[in-house]
């Protein structure tokens, strides 16, 4: 698996730089030069109002936990530290996950199976709000034809497929299969997986139990989930007016959404290096009708993450420092 990681992040990583060597990069750092200071603030703003969004979604995840200003800076803090180390570790979320769990468990007394559990709630929550975002974004690339027609076809395949797989896991939820099919192996002689099943239970009795015993919960972190999408448009959308080729904010939407769809195909890639890229830079090329467009927005959208990034590692350098809570 780790070998499979890392040949995947490299044959990304040569993606990325034959989009780079494919293009004038003269002209891509022209474009970037447009952005200037207050360009940059405008961005980062943009993405920490969202990123709040998203803390905010999955502080509602936790039953035991108040939605308290204190506690929106505790996640807030551990968010940052979390979401660093799924871009910048050659392990996905594999390495930034767990890390929220242990921060939760070390400084703030939040047990290993509701942080973990919480994790898993706010996931399938940002899955379920992607939905509706991917398919208008595909929606609106099939009505104006700016690929070629067997590239929107996988697009589209792609996007029924994560629709599907999530429309499945709301039937299972609903059905509570999983505590059907324990049931039925405890008679059986695939009783040995009983832990492992026993784990994967808890798990969906907590999504099942969150849905129907906390609707509002439900409907407020997944609105919240949804305008965390939203604000990647929005960042799409001034990023192309700053670097003087502005789109209008349908195929903003557009781009983000595709994106998206990138993103989630490419989930076992680290950083989601160079699908990301590439569907930005094709998109952005496509609906300017200059390529250096879309690499300049792809190269200004990695600065961002990097940056946001660096801060995250500040704040893990910081908790590494700090004692952890008494049991």
């Amino acid at each position: 698996m780790a070998f499979f990681k890392i040949a995947a992040f490299l044959g990304g990583a040569a993606l990325f730089a034959w989009i780079l060597h494919d293009s004038d990069f003269g002209a891509v750092t022209t474009i970037l030069g447009r952005l200037g200071a207050a360009g940059v603030a405008a961005v980062l703003a943009n993405f920490s109002i969202g990123f709040i969004a998203d803390v905010i979604s999955w502080l509602l995840m936790f039953r035991s936990l108040p939605p308290t200003a204190l506690w929106l800076w505790r996640i807030w803090l551990v968010q940052m530290v979390g979401e660093a180390l799924n871009v910048l570790t050659p392990f996905g979320s594999f390495g930034g996950e767990p890390v929220k769990a242990m921060l939760l468990k070390r400084h703030y007394g939040v047990s290993y199976t509701e942080g973990s559990a919480s994790l898993l709630l706010i996931q399938t929550v940002n899955s379920l709000a992607q939905v509706p975002f991917l398919l208008v974004a595909v929606g609106v690339l099939i009505s104006r034809h700016l690929l070629p027609p067997a590239l929107e076809r996988i697009i589209l395949v792609a996007s029924i497929v994560i629709s599907g797989f999530m429309i499945l896991v709301l039937v299972a939820l609903h059905s509570r299969l999983l505590a059907a099919l324990h049931a039925r192996l405890e008679r059986s002689r695939w009783s040995r997986f009983d832990q492992a099943l026993r784990v994967m239970e808890d798990i969906e009795g907590r999504l099942f139990f969150f849905m129907r015993e906390s609707p509002r919960r439900f409907a407020a972190s997944y609105v919240l989930a949804f305008v965390t999408w939203m604000f990647g448009a929005v960042e799409m959308f001034i990023l192309f007016r700053l670097l003087g080729h502005p789109i209008s904010f349908t195929d903003a939407w557009l781009i983000e959404g595709i994106v998206s769809i990138a993103r989630s195909v490419s989930f076992f890639i680290p950083a989601h290096l160079g699908f990301q890229d590439g569907a930005i830079a094709l998109l952005g090329g496509a609906l300017t009708g200059a390529p250096e467009v879309g690499i300049a927005i792809a190269l200004a959208r990695r600065a961002r993450e990097l940056a946001w990034s660096a801060m995250g590692l500040v704040i893990g350098g910081w908790f590494s420092l700090r004692k952890p809570r008494q049991a």
